[in-house]
């Protein structure tokens, strides 16, 4: 039995239009977790869950750089929400994609690796980065997609994402989330960037949690 029933993704070729190919993608992701549970919109690819505490959506973005019949970018963007927060009369934003996929890496602030989402790892030498870090890469390309890659853009969903989904709401697993994090991480969780509905969340919920030196 073949991986997918979806004719776009089995009988594409060079002339197959870059969008067809992006919105078949992110169908199938759609169908795989609607079975799952999760709602799934076509308009502006997304996969959604919620629970009574937390929200996350990923949304699935391509780009304008496209080329077609070589390169079709597949971007997996995650955003968590408090329910709770969003309750009263905030945005209940809590993170997206650079607390989940940049980590802490070496003492040389040189060093920079990046994981892609088929397995390959690229390392370079930034002497302009302010710190060392390991980058999850959220992108990918998906033409010549077949049934090992797409595997894996699910085992990134699953292992990257979800996983966070139950974890955030428990303080061994918040404590995990923040073990040993970036100071990019730390930024944007702080809310150095304007948004403190991390801390507002750690603060209502784990309150014996300490998150400014958590986040210090």
């Amino acid at each position: 039995m073949s991986w997918t029933e979806n004719e776009i993704l089995l009988n594409y070729t060079k002339h197959t239009p870059c969008n067809d190919i992006f919105k078949a993608v992110c169908n199938e992701i759609g169908k795989k977790y609607a079975e799952k549970g999760y709602k799934y919109s076509r308009s502006r690819p997304k996969i959604k869950t919620e629970d009574e505490r937390i929200k996350l959506e990923i949304s699935f973005w391509s780009s304008g750089r496209n080329i077609l019949g070589e390169y079709v970018n597949l971007e997996i963007l995650p955003s968590f929400y408090s329910k709770t927060l969003k309750n009263n009369n905030k945005e209940g934003f809590l993170f997206g994609h650079v607390p989940l996929f940049y980590h802490k890496y070496t003492n040389d602030k040189t060093k920079i690796k990046v994981n892609q989402i088929y397995g390959d790892i690229l390392e370079r030498t930034d002497k302009y980065s302010h710190e060392s870090i390991i980058i999850d890469n959220n992108n990918c390309n998906i033409y010549g997609v077949d049934e090992n890659k797409f595997r894996k853009i699910l085992n990134f969903i699953d292992t990257k994402i979800i996983i966070w989904f139950k974890k955030i709401q428990d303080e061994i697993g918040v404590i995990e989330f923040l073990e040993n994090a970036s100071e990019t991480k730390k930024y944007d969780l702080r809310g150095d960037r304007g948004n403190t509905n991390f801390i507002e969340y750690m603060k209502l919920n784990f309150p014996k949690l300490n998150v400014e030196k958590l986040l210090k």
